[in-house]
């Protein structure tokens, strides 16, 4: 499995970033802080413009408590090159509190597949490589009134614009657009309508990379795809540096007084 694909494709769950703040962290502003998404909710999105176009799956299937008691719901996620993702690149299926919305804080549990590959479950202890560390998320800030500009970190602001009917794959939706600019460049647009489920994402765009996610379709009668591995199956580690082979750790330096020592960041 490739943690880069896991955590690329989680990432864009946070297709719907408010701004990436002066530390760095994107506040998804869009995404719903509390996932109140029914089971058997679903959506897909059409991406265009990035390195792999294609289409995106999230489906809400099931729900139970998590291991902190929590409310939480089993979201799958897909990727593909198919509109109807019959074969995808990557399937993930996540733990997720309902509390905490999409975001890593709330994930407890997360399984994991690429191409033909068997599922497989992140251990608990690698969950922070594959989603962030671990904590409270900061807290958002309130969306500007309509057709009102809201600062957004050094530089950057945030406009939001009244609901208007917005026309997408999926049909027209009313929709309240946002855009997020530092200076005069555009960063993102996007529209968030409570027409469409899970996230209220209607549409995304990113013009500095010419990059688009749009809603494709969406219903209510979502059925669990990705088979669960058995509870004896090995899980996804995170293995110590000594581990490695020689060839891949750290050599240490030579002619230096921490000579003796491995080398250190």
């Amino acid at each position: 499995m490739s943690a880069l694909v896991c955590v690329l494709s989680l990432a864009l769950l946070g297709a719907a970033p408010l701004e990436l703040s002066p530390e760095g962290r994107m506040l998804f502003a869009a995404a719903p802080e509390r996932l109140d998404a029914r089971v058997g909710e679903w959506v897909t999105y059409e991406m265009n413009g990035g390195p792999q176009p294609g289409f995106l799956r999230l489906a809400v299937v099931a729900e139970q408590k998590d291991a902190r008691g929590r409310d939480a719901v089993w979201v799958e996620l897909e990727f593909g090159q198919h509109l109807e993702l019959k074969a995808p690149l990557a399937q993930f299926l996540m733990l997720v509190a309902r509390d905490t919305g999409l975001r890593a804080e709330g994930v407890s549990r997360l399984l994991v597949t690429q191409g033909f590959e068997k599922p497989q479950e992140v251990d608990t202890n690698a969950l922070p490589f594959f989603l962030g560390p671990p904590g409270k998320a900061p807290p958002r800030p309130a969306l500007p009134n309509p057709s009102a500009w809201l600062p957004a970190g050094e530089g950057s602001t945030l406009r939001r614009g009244p609901p208007t009917p917005l026309m997408t794959h999926a049909g027209t939706v009313m929709a309240e657009p946002l855009e997020v600019r530092y200076r005069q460049l555009v960063l993102q647009r996007y529209w968030v309508s409570r027409e469409l489920p899970i996230l209220h994402l209607a549409k995304l765009e990113l013009p500095p990379i010419r990059y688009s996610l749009e809603v494709r379709d969406h219903g209510l009668d979502a059925r669990p795809r990705m088979v669960p591995p058995s509870p004896g199956d090995r899980k996804i580690t995170l293995e110590p540096a000594s581990n490695l082979p020689p060839h891949f750790q750290l050599q240490p330096q030579s002619g230096t007084a921490s000579g003796t020592e491995e080398n250190r960041p």
